[in-house]
């Protein structure tokens, strides 16, 4: 979402959020999950593609499809720490994305 314009990125960004699951991914995602490595800090909120899963009860293709739309409207980030893919929520790009949304 490097060049894309404010308006782009901010049509993606709602396009991402249209979605029921992708919303309740980045709901969980304030939570820390049982799975969280060490690498992670004791506080800190995110969840792995394990701990989604059995959240969502959705098969781990579908959470993976999910992160991705996310992931490209900028709104998670995901690490690899060991075997775990480690997701969290993007909260200046949601920041962002709500200051966008009150200015219309």
């Amino acid at each position: 979402m490097g060049t894309a314009s404010p308006a782009d990125r901010r049509l993606a960004r709602l396009r991402a959020l249209a979605d029921p699951t992708r919303l309740r991914i980045l709901e969980l995602l304030k939570k820390k999950g049982c799975c969280s490595c060490e690498e992670v800090g004791a506080r800190a909120a995110g969840l792995c593609v394990c701990d989604l899963e059995k959240a969502l009860e959705l098969t781990q293709p579908t959470v993976t499809h999910h992160l991705k739309v996310l992931r490209e409207a900028g709104l998670v980030d995901c690490r690899r720490l060991g075997p775990w893919l480690y997701c969290r929520r993007n909260e200046a790009a949601l920041a962002e994305l709500g200051a966008s949304v009150a200015s219309l």
